[in-house]
């Protein structure tokens, strides 16, 4: 019994090697072809390729999603809200599925998403959006969660939205009229 027992651990720990040889050292699963899937235009795929910098012949063992993610949040493309990196072992494949953030409003120069994040886009936005007025990222998070509170009706007939707190907000319509609103609570009853 304990012969067996010795037999399946040395088998065992050769075969993790031999696969561990494989993937990792030998040509057998090396990058064939890189691909992003979700970028807006061909120039947003070259710069994020270019980030990425994952090589062909390059092993698939050592393409690392983590690092990719990283590198790009780090070079400053805050229009990317999600990144996820798919590696096919078949046709040696190396996916980037970039999700991007959607505008809800805008602020200055810049968009503003549902979560009060602030992002420049690689593309125009089309329609109008709702200028956010705030002094800090807190306060921008406080009035995208008012505004998205408030009824359809509303929303529709606003111009912008201005935080001077997270719980002071003034609305002015694009009729010009001026709502202090106050706090973000009791928006249903108010």
């Amino acid at each position: 019994m304990r012969r067996k027992r010795e037999l399946f651990v040395g088998i065992s720990v050769i075969v993790i090697a031999t696969l561990a040889f494989v993937f990792g050292w030998t040509n057998l699963f090396t990058v064939k072809s890189v691909s992003v899937a979700g970028s807006p235009n061909s120039q947003i795929t070259k710069q994020v390729l270019l980030i990425a910098d994952i090589n062909k012949g390059e092993k698939l063992a050592r393409v690392e999603p983590r690092n990719i993610s990283s590198k790009l949040a780090l070079a400053g493309i805050d229009w990317i809200e999600n990144v996820k990196i798919s590696r096919n072992w078949i046709n040696r494949n190396v996916t980037i599925n970039l999700s991007a953030r959607v505008a809800i409003a805008k602020s200055g120069d810049r968009y503003v998403d549902k979560g009060g994040v602030l992002f420049t886009s690689p593309v125009q936005v089309k329609g109008y959006l709702l200028e956010i007025g705030a002094k800090d990222a807190t306060d921008r998070a406080a009035a995208v969660e008012l505004y998205q509170a408030l009824p359809e009706e509303l929303r529709g007939k606003l111009a912008s939205l201005n935080a001077s707190s997270s719980n002071n907000f003034q609305l002015i319509l694009k009729n010009d009229l001026k709502i202090n609103w106050g706090g973000n609570s009791n928006s249903g009853v108010k």
